[in-house]
């Protein structure tokens, strides 16, 4: 969003849509030529607030640029990622940038727990739910029985792990129980792990966890997250193909820490102003005078610079092996593994599907972090790897549970078939009848929610 009263500082042009390609260029610009043009598939223009803050010439530019809703951003990449997800890939989703540029508001939506906007307030699809919302939403529509949804939540401040799902925000240093899975992605062994069974437990859930986040206001948002935030969503069921065969998606959602030096970070104060609609729009006023607040948060900065920077070099060299054609499947890029970031992504980045969302200010005030940021998704957009699906064959016992499940089902369509005959006849039936077979439908209830609940686990 437009933020600050500044000159326009980019145009962003979606050239088409089918294969999909766009351009970003900056605007009254130091750089010039080739270095301020980025191309990538998409570039989206959501700065909802431009009207009010845009100075100088370029109001007609900025009205020429289609304005993209949340709908139109998952309609436009959020069907393919579960599309992805449901095939039995690893898939993440990274929302990089400067702080207050949106990266949060893209792949969640409002998220702020005192806001009535935030989008796990919502049981129905809203107008301001970001991707994954809108993507879960749909995964538990069409979730079966057969199906088993995880969830786990957790941040990295510096060098310790915060689990989110933990009632106490369990905290330990990043090294600890991190390790590889039995499919080969690094996994945080003692963060807890909760399965979903319906929409509503997921956006409690995260709603509770999401209130241990770590936050604090700076220039660059008042509710900045100090410290990279990952979610995980596994996703197990049968192929469709072959019930026999298990696939497990695993979606990795890594809000990350904003990109900004931390040398200019301060400690903010906020003024918050309401519209007659009751929209809330907050102002930074200044420094908080204590300054120690200040030097806490640019201490934390500096470590988040140096993992963001490693994910960058990372990035670099996986971009370098692509064009010489050094990357092959199994292999991985030595190093990079200093920090938590790096060190927990680097080899599920090397067989996963990965979406980056880079998100950037409008305004020219910002460009040095937005002439950084573009040059971070430019070497990542040409990264093309081979996912590896998690697949297994299902446990003579697991087949066992599901070849009953099928049988009970049947059971239970024809139960309810004598049910309605009986019922039909002229006086009502034999109520003998009647009553034994209410009495084996609700056995035959018992027996199914028994077999449903082990099949999920």
């Amino acid at each position: 969003p437009f933020t600050v009263e500044d000159k326009l500082g980019v145009q962003l042009l979606q050239n088409s849509e089918d294969p999909p390609t766009s351009e970003v260029n900056l605007l009254n610009s130091q750089y010039d030529g080739d270095r301020a043009r980025f191309a990538f598939s998409y570039s989206w223009w959501s700065a909802f607030n431009y009207k009010k803050k845009l100075k100088g010439d370029e109001m007609a530019v900025a009205d020429d640029m289609k304005m993209m809703t949340q709908p139109m951003v998952y309609e436009s990449v959020g069907q393919r990622i579960k599309g992805d997800l449901m095939a039995g890939n690893a898939v993440v989703m990274f929302a990089y940038g400067l702080s207050g540029s949106g990266k949060t508001f893209t792949v969640f939506g409002p998220d702020a727990i005192d806001s009535p906007d935030a989008w796990f307030k919502h049981s129905e699809p809203h107008q301001l739910w970001g991707i994954l919302p809108n993507m879960a939403y749909e995964l538990f529509r069409d979730k079966k029985e057969d199906w088993k949804i995880s969830m786990k939540y957790f941040q990295n401040v510096v060098d310790i792990v915060r689990d989110l799902m933990s009632p106490q925000a369990k905290e330990c240093h990043y090294k600890d129980g991190m390790k590889k899975d039995d499919d080969g992605f690094m996994d945080i062994g003692w963060c807890q792990s909760k399965v979903l069974h319906t929409w509503d437990d997921f956006r409690k859930e995260f709603m509770t966890a999401n209130s241990r986040k770590a936050i604090s206001p700076t220039q660059f948002n008042h509710q900045s997250t100090r410290g990279h935030c990952i979610m995980t969503l596994d996703v197990e069921k049968p192929a469709d193909d072959d019930p026999s065969r298990k696939l497990r998606g695993r979606l990795y959602v890594c809000d990350l820490a904003g990109t900004e030096p931390a040398g200019d970070i301060f400690y903010a104060n906020y003024k918050c102003e309401a519209d007659d609609a009751g929209n809330k729009e907050y102002t930074c006023v200044g420094p908080h005078p204590d300054q120690s607040k200040t030097k806490e948060l640019q201490d934390q900065g500096k470590k988040i610079n140096l993992s963001l920077s490693e994910m960058a070099q990372f990035f670099m060299k996986m971009a370098e092996a692509v064009t010489k054609k050094t990357l092959k499947p199994g292999s991985t890029i030595p190093g990079c593994n200093s920090f938590f970031l790096c060190k927990y992504l680097k080899d599920t980045l090397l067989q996963a599907k990965t979406y980056l969302f880079c998100a950037i200010r409008p305004e020219v005030t910002y460009h040095k972090y937005t002439f950084a940021t573009l040059g971070f998704a430019k070497n990542a957009s040409v990264i093309k790897v081979q996912p590896k699906k998690a697949t297994t064959a299902g446990s003579p016992a697991e087949r066992k549970l599901m070849q009953e499940l099928e049988t009970l089902k049947a059971a239970m369509a024809d139960m309810r078939k004598q049910n309605a005959d009986l019922e039909a006849r002229a006086g009502g039936g034999d109520p003998a009848a009647i009553a034994e077979l209410q009495k084996k439908n609700e056995e035959l209830k018992a027996k199914m929610a028994e077999a449903e609940a082990e099949a999920a686990g």
